[in-house]
């Protein structure tokens, strides 16, 4: 059997070299625009006049008067991007210091010509599309206050009703959201004292990474406003801190990303940014609160360059009473939410409509129904309106409100290793609670969000899933163990198979308490890179691939009685990627997503073949 060893050197060698290739990729400084090439923060006047001259209609979207958002191919270099701005007379500016990748420039011309130059502009090869910079705002419909005054211990936990709605105490025990980033892109969030800004009194507990005021210009993204506090609220309020209210994924870390103004109103170039930097930097989810009517091709390039690179955008479907939603929500690649109140019917202010793709709880503050004295809005810790200097606990209804519901509950799948856009969008619609075809015809999309059967079915389902494929893979290994009567060493398989494919997913089950156990103790080895790394590195290739096992086979290969707790390891290994491969709930990273599946039965092949090996080499 010596060859056999020395077939096992030798593809660890090999994969060793191509998981460190690959998994060190995308290391590489960022990009910083040129000084003097960044356009100014302004708001700017705004007019609703139609950018084509004259027509049938009075007025149409709000835009900035006099600017244009022009979206050239990604890649070009500044002096490039200066040629294509002389071509048309125009001087092209990088709306943000982030912006130098993907080329997002605007630009300042008469009203007069505004029409000429987009249509030369949009008959350049060199430019991806040329629009108008049109304005988009927070999706909040108008709020009433309340005075401050079990687990969770959070004293005002009894007024939201909406979480009981989403059933979020039962999804704690398998997921809190720990090592998932949710980019809030809003009016920014009081998350930290800065001058006359403070950070609210109920996040205090909760994690934050760095962001961006595109509005602005600087690192901080703090509120002035309110909207952006109260949204990130519900996605991670401190919980269980004996203070204030709850938030759905209360170990997630927000990532503040300012676009809207004090106005709450937003240009489409620094929401475009604002999305791509949410992307570029470790978001897992993107939450937008806003929105507006115009199909803009900028917002949508954006919308899928996140998806692409593995970030789920959660969009609020509108306020406008309206059969279709707004965008971004209404993009493919966007998760759409409608609004409902206490009773679980649509509110009187939801978008809505067959193409909605998820109902969450928004509010309704006019009523009352469950009788427990105050308004049935979204309850959140936030500032004052528009007084960043003093917070209070706000009841606000939209479908503002919605949004975040979602968005929090993509943290807790994200935390469970279903980082991938695609499965956490099905994983979410195929568990949500249906209302059938009229249901869907009305607006209520797959049906209403229930986090816990959500979180249940990333954890038990999917860890069950695991180690059968894991048991299957395991066969040959013990075969061979059984031809040679080596019946403890075949003993031994399982705590390996255990380790490599699911880990104890059943803890949860035997030993209950209100919040999930350490991922260590309830995922397989290959998900560990999400309590090492972070969400955001979850499929790492060193982890995803046969190169563990193969390490450990090579650290027992003489030791004989070992060899069957790594023949263990590796069937494991085996049914966890070969799981992955059937299910996608994860995309290795810096594998192109057509060869990701590929790459994972691949692996998981070998994982089995060496899981053989090492069973007919035990003594």
């Amino acid at each position: 059997m010596k060859h056999h060893r020395r077939l096992i050197m030798r593809v660890g060698a090999a994969l060793a070299g191509l998981a460190l290739l690959t998994g060190l990729g995308g290391l590489a400084p960022e990009p910083t625009a040129p000084q003097g090439l960044v356009k100014v923060a302004t708001d700017g006047p705004i007019t609703c006049l139609d950018p084509d001259g004259p027509g049938p209609l009075p007025e149409g979207p709000p835009r900035l008067e006099g600017v244009l958002v022009v979206d050239l191919v990604d890649g070009l270099t500044p002096r490039q991007v200066a040629v294509v701005g002389e071509r048309h007379g125009l001087e092209l500016r990088y709306n943000s210091s982030h912006s130098l990748a993907s080329a997002l420039t605007v630009a300042r011309v008469p009203e007069d010509r505004m029409a000429s130059i987009l249509e030369s502009l949009n008959g350049d090869p060199e430019v991806q599309s040329a629009e108008p910079d049109y304005l988009f705002q927070g999706m909040q419909m108008p709020p009433l206050q309340l005075e401050a005054s079990g687990f969770p211990d959070d004293p005002l936990y009894k007024y939201q009703w909406h979480m009981e709605q989403i059933r979020v105490r039962q999804a704690w025990p398998w997921s809190t959201g720990r090592h998932a980033v949710v980019a809030v892109i809003d009016t920014g969030v009081a998350w930290t004292d800065h001058e006359r800004f403070h950070r609210v009194e109920d996040l205090e507990g909760t994690r934050f990474v760095p962001g961006y005021d595109f509005v602005n210009r600087n690192n901080l993204a703090l509120d002035d406003h309110a909207h952006g506090t109260h949204v990130a609220g519900t996605v991670a309020q401190t919980t269980h801190n004996g203070k204030g209210v709850a938030g759905v994924a209360f170990d997630a870390a927000i990532m503040p990303i300012k676009v809207l103004s004090a106005r709450g109103f937003g240009s489409l170039a620094d929401i475009a940014d604002g999305i791509r930097f949410a992307a570029d930097h470790g978001a897992n989810v993107i939450n937008m609160s806003l929105g507006g009517p115009v199909p803009s091709s900028v917002l949508g390039d954006a919308v899928r360059y996140a998806h692409r690179r593995g970030t789920l955008v959660v969009a609020a479907a509108g306020n406008e009473s309206r059969p279709r939603p707004s965008y971004p929500a209404a993009f493919p690649e966007s998760l759409s939410v409608s609004a409902l109140d206490f009773q679980e019917d649509l509110t009187f202010y939801t978008n809505h409509g067959p193409d909605i793709d998820l109902a969450a709880p928004g509010g309704d503050t006019r009523a009352d129904r469950n009788g427990d004295g105050k308004p049935d809005g979204v309850l959140q810790n936030t500032i004052q309106i528009g007084k960043p200097e003093k917070e209070d606990y706000l009841f606000f209804q939209g479908t503002s409100m919605a949004a975040p519901h979602v968005a929090g509950a993509s943290a807790l799948l994200a935390s469970q290793g279903v980082t991938s856009p695609s499965a956490a969008r099905s994983l979410l619609k195929a568990t949500a609670r249906s209302k059938g075809a009229e249901g869907k015809a009305k607006g209520f999309g797959a049906g209403v969000l229930d986090v816990e059967r959500a979180t249940w079915r990333a954890g038990f389902v999917y860890g069950a899933g695991r180690l059968a494929l894991a048991g299957l893979a395991s066969l040959l290994a013990l075969a061979a163990l059984a031809r040679r009567g080596r019946w403890l060493q075949a003993q031994l398989m399982w705590p390996g198979l255990l380790l490599g494919s699911s880990g104890g997913f059943f803890l949860p089950l035997l030993l209950p308490q209100d919040v999930a156990f350490s991922p260590f103790l309830t995922t397989g080895i290959p998900a560990w890179d999400i309590p090492l790394l972070g969400a955001a590195a979850h499929a790492n290739p060193l982890f995803y691939s046969c190169l563990i096992p193969m390490a450990a086979s090579m650290l027992v290969i003489e030791r004989p009685f070992l060899r069957a707790l790594a023949a263990g390891l590796a069937a494991g290994f085996a049914g966890h990627l070969l799981f992955e491969a059937l299910v996608g709930s994860a995309l290795v990273h810096d594998v192109p997503g057509f060869l990701s599946r590929l790459w994972l039965v691949g692996h998981g092949l070998l994982c089995m073949f060496l899981s053989q090996v090492l069973g007919e080499e035990a003594q």
